[in-house]
């Protein structure tokens, strides 16, 4: 008898505490959950530059805030590397997205940031240095070995 009324409490004791620590399932189906923003048109087109692995992202913007006329643009592809991958105008054409492995000269940066607002999102030099270094290292690994 005193082995079952262990055994009862037991049990019991088990049952609540089981009971007491879980949520009902509407409960758990309910509960707020962190939902993902969605990205901007912007955060998208960096998010895709970088994806691709460009070493210089640039976002040109008019100083007025207003629509990139047709000179904008080929002002900006004339100032551009010419080996410049990739151009993408926002879809409000407030914007000009240039996605390239080799940088911009100097000079034409310059007068670039002179006539419109600018935005590096490049990989640091640092970081593209490194990068070059390793290519160049795999290149040589690569020549040598076949060479033998």
């Amino acid at each position: 008898m005193k082995f079952r009324s262990i055994l009862f409490a037991t049990a019991l004791t088990v049952f609540l505490v089981l009971s007491l620590a879980c949520k009902p399932p509407e409960a758990a189906n309910n509960a707020a959950t962190p939902t993902e923003r969605e990205m901007t048109e912007f955060e998208r087109e960096i998010k895709s530059l970088k994806t691709a692995d460009f070493d210089y992202i640039y976002v040109f913007r008019r100083k007025d805030g207003g629509e990139m006329t047709a000179e904008d643009k080929r002002f900006i592809k004339d100032k551009a590397h010419f080996a410049t991958n990739r151009f993408t105008l926002s879809s409000d054409e407030k914007a000009v997205f240039a996605g390239s492995n080799f940088a911009f000269e100097e000079e034409n940066l310059n007068e670039l940031k002179e006539r419109f607002n600018f935005e590096d999102f490049s990989k640091p030099p640092d970081q593209i240095k490194k990068e070059e270094e390793e290519a160049n290292a795999n290149s040589s690994n690569k020549n040598s070995n076949s060479n033998s």
